[in-house]
């Protein structure tokens, strides 16, 4: 199969999470790869996170013992309302209407063909490449990234890892990520009637008037000179349990993206600066802050070696210079980067993040086959000339 096929067969298998999740789409990639791989004595393996939940991984040993790897997440967000498009693929002129198409199943098919072209090269060369080359293939990428930390578990990847996602970059080189920290934010006021108020502690209250505060103290912080400014988003609350009632209860959830050095604990504090400025008004008011995610900000490392092998790549493939700049949310790569204290992740794909999770959501042609160019580029530089 080649390139738009592959990519035609991705988007036509439903990998929703929640929903179909990822066992359909990851039987479909060991069709494709499996004999390939194993015809050259490549690894080929598979495991559960969950119930049918699995991760992928396809590893060509190479002389050495460094790495390069693709990661590629299998799921993408549920299918939503109101489509006009087929949400399991439908061409229009140059574009692959279909859930997922963007985020990330363009890459993942492009970073598939061009893998496929370089066993098929091993295999007439009949030789190992330089260095091992690697695709392992995630879950619950759009949940809470459980299946890349799956594969850190299992020693698929680590510190010395030089990895690749294929997120849609708009044809840049992104390498950078704020932190992903969320939060419970919990209000406890004191119950009583509505028509007596004053006799109460209104919690809903307390939340809307603690809410522009920690937007305030947010604000605050520093920029950072390569990711920009810190940014808090106020995603659900909820709060009393009558309407006729002065509500005791409140709670909102609370989504900080923070830029080095800021983490975890800067928001909470944010957060608790905030209460304090209520409590003044309303001194019986409590809080509880619980840290329900804390994935750390990924810095800039502009001397990483894989960052300038990609740049070589877009050259060879016949492309111009591709602007660098960060990445605006938390992919795979971002968490090994984290865990593992790697400095050599990045991402590069097709496509444009503004169309991700968007009703009718597509991605181009054109866009797809330039990056498997770029990739089958990069992989051929790793095959002849290793890191």
């Amino acid at each position: 199969m080649n390139c738009i096929e592959i990519l035609e067969k991705l988007v036509a298998r439903e990998s929703t999470n929640p929903g179909a999740l990822e066992e359909g789409v990851a039987e479909d990639i060991l069709a494709l790869l499996k004999d390939a791989v194993s015809e050259l004595s490549g690894t080929v393996e598979k495991l559960e996170v969950e119930a049918h939940r699995p991760i992928v991984r396809v590893l060509l040993l190479g002389e050495t013992k460094e790495c390069f790897s693709f990661i590629c997440h299998m799921d993408t967000v549920p299918i939503g309302l109101h489509w006009e498009k087929n949400p399991f693929g439908e061409w229009e002129g140059n574009r692959l209407y279909g859930r997922g198409s963007c985020d990330m199943k363009g890459g993942t098919a492009a970073a598939i063909s061009a893998f496929l072209q370089i066993l098929a090269l091993a295999k007439k060369e009949k030789q190992k490449p330089k260095n091992s080359l690697q695709m392992v293939f995630t879950c619950d990428e759009e949940g809470d990234m459980k299946g890349v930390e799956k594969a850190i578990q299992a020693g698929w990847l680590d510190k010395d890892t030089l990895l690749m996602d294929t997120e849609p970059t708009d044809g840049t080189i992104q390498t950078a990520h704020k932190g992903r920290f969320w939060y419970e934010w919990q209000f406890h006021g004191k119950a009583a009637h509505a028509s007596e108020p004053e006799t109460g502690i209104d919690a809903i209250l307390s939340m809307a008037m603690a809410i522009p505060e920690a937007k305030k103290g947010v604000d605050a912080l520093e920029k950072d000179s390569f990711l920009g400014d810190s940014k808090i988003c106020f995603g659900q609350c909820s709060g009393g349990i009558h309407p006729y009632q002065v509500p005791a209860e409140a709670k909102v959830s609370v989504d900080m993206r923070l830029v080095p050095p800021y983490t975890a604990e800067t928001g909470k504090e944010i957060l608790e600066k905030a209460v304090e400025k209520v409590q003044k008004t309303y001194p019986g008011l409590q809080s509880t802050i619980l840290i329900t995610g804390n994935r750390p900000a990924i810095p800039h490392y502009k001397e990483s070696l894989l960052l300038a092998k990609c740049k070589k790549a877009i050259e060879a493939a016949g492309y111009p210079k591709a602007q660098v700049c960060p990445f605006p949310g938390y992919t795979d790569t971002a968490v090994v980067a984290g865990k593992c204290d790697n400095h050599t992740t990045l991402s590069y794909g097709p496509g444009s993040l503004d169309m991700a999770h968007q009703r009718d959501e597509y991605v181009e042609k054109d866009d797809v086959l330039r990056c498997e160019k770029v990739y089958f580029e990069l992989l051929r530089d790793f095959y002849m000339n290793g890191i």
